[in-house]
């Protein structure tokens, strides 16, 4: 009736033996599309070095690429011609805002600061107004960053 020499677990050692290599391909096939899309040398949040080691890892549109398009429409309409410089100079990176900074000339900063710092007390009361807690819209934080910017410059004023 029972069969004593009869090793119950014989086939499926081998088969969980044979598996896993299997398993270990379908993991590697899977999870190689997220780590293709992570360039070797890329930064990850919380990275801690050298100004100039995070410059190095950057590609050389870093800049351009960090720019958002913004949306007129979000910005409160006393502010809304100053879109086109929060698109350009509203960099939330501080490594990218501190090398696009390096790179421009004094006029241009110049030129950034006169349009800018007579509105900062609106751009102000509107960034103040988001309630505590809620993230900004893209428009609002590029206009931080932006006056951020002047700030690093040493040029914001307020009037």
């Amino acid at each position: 009736m029972f069969d004593l020499q009869r090793k119950p677990l014989t086939g499926t050692r081998t088969t969980w033996l044979l598996s896993l290599p299997t398993l270990l391909l379908v993991g590697l096939v899977i999870a190689a599309p997220a780590s293709a899309a992570r360039p070797e040398n890329a930064l990850r949040h919380g990275d801690i070095a050298p100004a100039d080691a995070f410059r190095a890892a950057y590609a050389p549109d870093a800049i351009a690429a960090a720019r958002t398009p913004l949306d007129p429409a979000k910005v409160p309409a006393s502010l809304r011609g100053l879109v086109p410089l929060a698109e350009y100079w509203g960099i939330g990176d501080n490594v990218l805002r501190e090398m696009l900074q390096e790179g421009e000339s004094p006029a241009k900063k110049k030129a950034l600061a006169d349009a800018v710092n007579p509105h900062n007390a609106a751009i102000t009361a509107w960034l103040d107004s988001w309630p505590q807690g809620e993230p900004m819209c893209d428009e609002a934080a590029a206009f931080m960053y932006m006056q951020q910017g002047l700030d690093e410059m040493g040029l914001f004023q307020t009037r």
